[in-house]
């Protein structure tokens, strides 16, 4: 059976570039029958943080990715944060020290800097030159001596190596250019990433690695460490990096570009999976709305390419309007209603539920709903005022309120009944009688057609508007 993880670290929250790996997982793991495991990657002690563990778990299941296997859920090869198993790792150094294919390195960090100034200086790359594995005893003992506490290295002794990446094809690699020993346990006794997620890997029985490009340099030393340990490496596929509108790196600290920033803005779920599943992905045809069962079904990594993809936020915001307009009344008003719930207090939610199916075709994103429903309070104020003050919009207005005098209820027809006793008393046609009547009403020079809005309305408070702008 396939099984994929997605391992973030809880040190901030959730941005689109993990968020598409985790996407990216998701998608793979159900298309092909198969399991998706959260585990948390927190051995970072000074940043990792129990709020943001639970932000991200919030915001994987508000993207609609539940997992089937995590912290929380439980499942048969846990414990599934690191931080829980470092008991485990350690039992793995030491298999490695006692089969001689790691060593105690007594080298300091000030040495690693000194390396690190000497490879600049001379503008090569920089790579541990492995001398503490041949200290001798006596220089390890005067090391000892000095206080000096070893970290553990992995002995690299098969440098040349390649690999098949399920995206990239066949890539090669040369480990004694690249890095040298390296370090798999610190010198405060803690693992490093690189043994933790491979032996994380391995016990969870982990099938499939899909991760960004960044990783792509960490896998050969994965794919020797795993294979010193006894086991059978993973597949392994490198998403490649999304870039910027310009073509500058995203940073993952910028919160406009969080998961979070995306609920706050009131971007629909499945709408942000489908922005995202296109930063690399195709479906193979020009579609790009695609509603997320049928993203679930069709999800193919045969298709997602080498290239480097652009976050667009106006083809976020266009695409999410499209997935709008995909709902239907009930749907787009729970979604609204729920949003504007956790932004303020509701005032009139009766009326509001009502008039919410009006503003489907015209928003792009649930934030842009404060605004559009600001004509329901009474401090609302009016985009063009002149439109309202001049003697022919005055007449309309007073005319207007003579007409629903004479009206009782409001209901399917009335809209129409109103504008047909309306134009008998006016002269006005046209822009002349719509756009006045429009910012009455709503304050807006744009938005729903009024026969959308008028009939939810009661008359006491078409009647106030009106008033309202004829005194204006």
């Amino acid at each position: 059976m396939i099984r994929v993880r997605f391992a973030p670290s809880p040190t901030g929250y959730l941005h689109l570039g993990n968020i598409r790996t985790a996407l990216f997982n998701y998608l793979f793991a159900k298309r092909q029958g198969g399991k998706y495991i959260l585990r948390i990657e927190d051995t970072d002690r000074d940043r990792s943080g129990l709020e943001y563990e639970q932000a991200l778990m919030d915001d994987l299941r508000w993207m609609g990715l539940e997992w089937d296997e995590g912290p929380d859920v439980g499942g048969p090869f846990g414990p599934y944060r690191q931080s829980e198993r470092l008991q485990i790792y350690q039992a793995c150094v030491d298999q490695l020290l006692a089969e001689g294919k790691a060593y105690e390195c007594y080298v300091t960090p000030e040495e690693v800097e000194e390396m690190k100034h000497l490879a600049k200086v001379e503008k090569r790359t920089l790579h541990f030159d492995n001398r503490g594995r041949y200290f001798t005893k006596e220089e390890i003992e005067r090391r000892k001596c000095r206080g000096i506490r070893p970290t553990v290295r992995f002995k690299i002794e098969k440098p040349l190596l390649k690999i098949h990446d399920l995206i990239r094809g066949e890539v090669a690699f040369n480990l004694d250019d690249m890095v040298g020993d390296f370090i798999i346990r610190r010198a405060d006794g803690t693992p490093t990433f690189h043994l933790a997620v491979c032996v994380d890997d391995a016990l969870m029985q982990i099938t499939h690695v899909i991760r960004g490009e960044d990783h792509l340099s960490n896998t050969p030393k994965h794919i020797l460490l795993l294979e010193a340990l006894g086991y059978q490496p993973p597949q392994y596929g490198h998403l490649s990096l999304v870039h910027g509108p310009g073509g500058e790196p995203l940073s993952k600290r910028l919160d406009s570009i969080s998961v979070r920033f995306f609920r706050q803005k009131g971007y629909l779920p499945h709408a942000v999976a489908n922005y995202i599943a296109l930063l690399g992905w195709s479906p193979g045809d020009d579609r790009e709305v695609i509603p997320w069962e049928e993203l679930k079904g069709m999800f193919d990594l045969a298709r997602v390419s080498k290239s480097s993809s652009c976050y667009d936020p106006q083809k976020l915001d266009w695409l999410n309007g499209e997935h709008l307009r995909l709902l239907s009344d009930k749907e787009f008003s729970d979604f609204a209603m729920k949003y504007l719930k956790s932004k303020e207090k509701m005032e009139d939610e009766e009326m509001v539920l009502k008039i919410l199916p009006a503003f489907k075709d015209n928003i792009e994103r649930l934030e842009q709903l404060a605004e559009r429903l600001q004509f329901l309070k009474e401090d609302f104020s009016y985009e063009e005022a002149a439109w309202i003050r001049n003697d022919e919009s005055r007449e309309l207005f007073g005319q207007a309120i003579s007409v629903l005098d004479e009206m009782q209820v409001v209901g399917n027809d009335f809209y129409q009944n109103f504008l047909d006793q309306l134009k008998k008393r006016v002269k006005a046609r046209g822009k002349n009688l719509m756009l006045p009547l429009r910012l009455a009403v709503t304050g807006k020079v744009h938005g729903p057609e009024l026969k959308r809005i008028i009939p939810v309305l009661v008359i006491e408070f078409l009647r106030k508007r009106l008033r309202r702008a004829l005194h204006a």
